[in-house]
């Protein structure tokens, strides 16, 4: 026996289930969409809600070597939308056969305090954290089945660049060397290529230049503190950096003096999209940020290589849904997004014995 209708949730959003935050709005910000329906015929419902539920995981340590996963709420909203559309005072929304919408407008609390997705890339297994919209309906009559849809939802920061001018960082010492790295300040999810050029001047026979390379390194810093009333306080933090480019590695094979001084080195870095995070500042716990490694190693051994970085923008303009989805691999130890239970989403599809509308766990 089929259950007569099917449906979805449609959010008015650019692109599909994915929010620019506000960050203008301190309070709330207000997403609006409806559930669509198909009816092979008429129906009544006595249960219609959306709701947006995002938690966080961190893995705490509780002792000397023992670790706790703390869960924390950082968002739980649900609107009845039985009240909002009951124009009768039946207690139910009466919808005819056919294609159907039942709007909605739902609060988004503290925008500017919601940390983005697309952060399951982080290259730890000891914090993670989503976010995922339901839509649950159940009809009007006696033993009908509670049913939800849910999507995962993909919240982004809009965090602009300080400049979209190439960036320059130059070191000259007198009677040993000169260096010269531009390359530009911008870099977008999905591009898969960066291109810089380094200008060089040896000035002695002790600085004629080896080698020269350059990558891109992305650098995750979080400071987190939980809110969970069990472990109030307690904090994990995280420092790391990966690499998330290629190391291009230009090699001076003739021992030239010259090498660089008239033809600059171009370097053409392939960008691992993958691994690469949005720039992410101003929630304070965590920031991610990136710079562009140049490093020149000399001839004589003697010499200590000279590291120069620029800083590195990374947006994300160009996401698309199907970017958003793309599963990355786990880390040996598992990621923690598994374990985040999310109210609700133990089953999204169907529930057959009769029941009431999904309430979080004790």
């Amino acid at each position: 026996m089929g259950f007569g209708f099917t449906y979805d949730v449609q959010l008015d959003t650019e692109q599909p289930f994915i929010v620019e935050l506000d960050l203008n709005q301190t309070n709330y910000q207000t997403l609006s969409g409806a559930i669509t329906l198909n009816l092979e015929r008429s129906e009544s419902f006595k249960v219609a809600t959306i709701a947006i539920h995002g938690h966080i995981g961190a893995m705490i340590k509780s002792g000397s070597v023992d670790q706790e996963l703390v869960r924390d709420n950082l968002v739980e909203v649900t609107v009845d939308l039985v009240a909002a559309n009951d124009t009768n005072g039946s207690g139910t929304i009466e919808l005819e056969a056919g294609e159907q919408f039942i709007p909605f407008r739902i609060d988004l609390p503290h925008p500017g305090d919601l940390p983005p997705t697309l952060i399951n890339k982080l290259d730890t297994p000891y914090i993670d954290w989503k976010y995922e919209i339901h839509a649950t309906l159940r009809r009007n009559y006696f033993f009908s089945s509670t049913r939800v849809v849910k999507h995962d939802l993909i919240l982004r920061r809009p965090i602009g660049p300080t400049s979209d001018n190439d960036l320059t960082s130059s070191m000259d010492r007198p009677g040993q060397y000169r260096s010269k790295l531009t390359a530009p300040g911008h870099l977008v999810l999905g591009q898969d290529r960066l291109l810089a050029k380094a200008e060089l001047k040896a000035r002695g026979k002790e600085f004629v230049i080896k080698e020269v390379d350059c990558a891109i390194i992305q650098l995750e810093d979080i400071d987190y503190v939980t809110k969970n009333a069990s472990i109030e306080g307690q904090t994990c933090v995280i420092n790391s950096s990966r690499l998330v480019s290629s190391i291009h590695l230009v090699t001076n094979d003739e021992a030239d003096m010259d090498f660089g001084r008239f033809k600059p080195i171009e370097f053409d870095l392939r960008v691992d999209n993958h691994q690469l995070i949005p720039t992410e500042r101003g929630l304070g716990w965590l920031n991610i940020s990136h710079v562009l490694r140049y490093t020149v190693h000399f001839m004589d051994v003697n010499q200590p290589a000279l590291i120069s970085e620029l800083p590195l923008y990374v947006g994300n303009e160009v996401i698309s849904s199907c970017e958003c989805a793309t599963v990355v691999p786990k880390s040996s130890t598992g990621r923690l997004l598994e374990h985040l239970h999310i109210s609700g989403a133990e089953d999204h599809c169907l529930h057959h014995e009769k029941e009431g509308t999904p309430e979080p766990e004790p």
